[in-house]
């Protein structure tokens, strides 16, 4: 029982992209859903915590929280907030996203305790299909001002 549940869901996982992609079809008036209606749904709840928790409605970024380290000989207040992504290049995007590509290692300056915390430790690992990656990209760079 165990082993056919493990193919089913390995089944499912790898065909999660070929589902998407048939929901979605951009300019497809046959098609269950919009490509920008798709991103939206993703964009405001993708895996259980939303990006808007984080990059705010419009996707321009805000403050998430604060958080004080403490060594032996300094204290540093850090803060956490998060950039604006509606002008980002598609391929920056997705390369943020993908848990299976590696983050630029960065060279800190001693005095730089907090960014070297924070880097690369913020995003969380969603897991998401190429389809729903291109999806929130395309809504992120089309929100509607009277968007709700």
């Amino acid at each position: 029982m165990n082993k056919l549940l493990i193919i089913f869901l390995v089944f499912n996982f790898i065909n999660a992209d070929e589902i998407s992609q048939s929901l979605v079809k951009n300019n497809d008036e046959n098609s269950f859903i919009t490509e920008y209606e798709y991103g939206k749904m993703l964009w405001k709840n993708p895996r259980g915590v939303s990006c808007v928790k984080c990059h705010a409605k419009d996707a321009k970024g805000k403050f998430i929280s604060k958080f004080t380290h403490v060594t032996r000989k300094n204290t540093y207040n850090c803060f956490v907030k998060s950039n604006d992504i509606t002008d980002i290049s598609r391929e920056d995007f997705i390369r943020k996203l993908d848990p299976s590509v590696k983050k630029k290692r960065i060279k800190f300056e001693k005095h730089q305790v907090c960014e070297k915390l924070i880097y690369g430790n913020t995003m969380p690992k969603y897991f998401l299909t190429k389809n729903e990656m291109n999806s929130i990209y395309y809504y992120i760079t089309h929100i509607k001002d009277n968007d709700e």
